[in-house]
């Protein structure tokens, strides 16, 4: 009888594991972008649609996040485009001191997206980071 006992424990214990995680949420998927000299970030958070948006440089020039329209179907990098321009000054890598930008998007509409920076409302040659595809949760 020892041996059953000894087998007895771990199988209560990772019972107990599959039971205190079946109702758990998962953890929303982040999506990372930055511009082409790494001064501003963008997070897009799944869960929720949301960008947080980073101003890294002490360089007085703005962040600005640059995404396609949301589809259903196959997002391209040809697709209309949208843009959000942070202006408020240095935030460091502090998610506490990012911009927030809310959207509300379909259910696992995908896009691409993309930082670059801007200076007195103009956008500034040359600075957008790579495109990087992201999808809404469903």
């Amino acid at each position: 009888m020892p041996k059953l006992r000894h087998l007895a424990v771990p199988a209560l214990v990772a019972a107990a594991l599959v039971a205190g995680t079946a109702g758990s949420s998962y953890a929303a998927d982040i999506y990372t972008a930055s511009s082409s000299n790494s001064c501003g970030a963008a997070y897009f958070y799944d869960d929720g649609d949301t960008f947080k948006i980073l101003d890294v440089c002490s360089d007085g020039k703005g962040v600005r996040l640059q995404y396609t329209n949301p589809t259903t179907g196959n997002p391209s990098t040809s697709d209309t485009k949208i843009h959000v321009d942070y202006t408020g000054g240095y935030t460091g890598w502090s998610m506490s001191n990012a911009y927030i930008y809310d959207t509300d998007m379909n259910e696992a509409a995908c896009f691409y997206f993309r930082v670059g920076h801007v200076d007195n409302g103009a956008y500034v040659s040359g600075s957008y980071g790579g495109w990087n595809l992201a999808c809404a949760a469903n």
